[in-house]
């Protein structure tokens, strides 16, 4: 299959990280979602998964789904993405919402984009993939 169109990327950090909220506390010393917080490592989760994309994805063709509220926590992470590839969301809404939220303002960007959707509050290993027999 062909692909036709930028390939795009979409980097979901809107929620409220609420199951290791006690556990972000500890680590930050405040309230901030877990893709905010350095769980594992010298950077946050949402730091990680924007240096990953962008192996495979130009910096301007990534946009990060963030939260009004947490301005806070991602001022000074994504101080240096385009203000244009910051779709900042009033209130969580929830996954979907953000998905759709970002592909409307994808739309208007690249209406012909390729997109891949990457959340931010997971860690993915650097170590090479275990090879599974068949």
């Amino acid at each position: 299959m062909a692909l036709n169109g930028e390939r795009w990327a979409i980097i979901l950090a809107g929620g409220e990280g609420k199951r290791l909220s006690s556990l972000t506390q500890r680590i930050a010393g405040d309230g901030r979602p877990k893709q905010f917080c350095r769980l594992i490592g010298q950077s946050s989760l949402i730091e990680q998964t924007r240096d990953r994309v962008a192996l495979s994805i130009a910096d301007d063709n990534i946009l990060a789904v963030v939260t009004r509220a947490h301005e806070r926590y991602y001022g000074a992470l994504l101080g240096q993405m385009r203000q244009r590839n910051l779709v900042i969301q009033p209130d969580n809404r929830g996954t979907a919402p953000a998905i759709l939220y970002s592909l409307l303002r994808l739309s208007k960007l690249a209406p012909a984009a390729c997109v891949a959707i990457f959340p931010s509050d997971h860690f993915v290993s650097e170590r090479a993939p275990v090879h599974v027999p068949r």
